[in-house]
């Protein structure tokens, strides 16, 4: 899903760096980050963007997940970048 705010940054408080909005809605696969509605509510309305976005269905799930703990989100992180490599 592409948006007009994909491309603005905020510092991500899970992974202690910069990221962009794009990846924000994909760091969970196919479904968002569970942090992404406190991390960017005061930037735009991103629950009516998230509502616009995600079927319904991937919407219950997004609802439904639990957020991941820092070590276990960075494991993941370093795993998937030495798959791709």
């Amino acid at each position: 899903m592409k948006t007009s705010y994909d491309h603005k940054l905020i510092r991500c408080p899970k992974l202690g760096d910069e990221m962009t909005f794009s990846y924000c809605l994909h760091e969970a696969g196919d479904l968002p980050c569970t942090r992404i509605i406190p991390c960017w509510q005061a930037s735009f309305d991103v629950t009516a963007l998230l509502r616009g976005c995600l079927a319904p269905a991937d919407l219950e799930r997004f609802a439904g997940a639990k957020p991941k703990d820092k070590m276990t989100s960075l494991i993941e992180l370093i795993e998937n970048a030495k798959r791709q490599t």
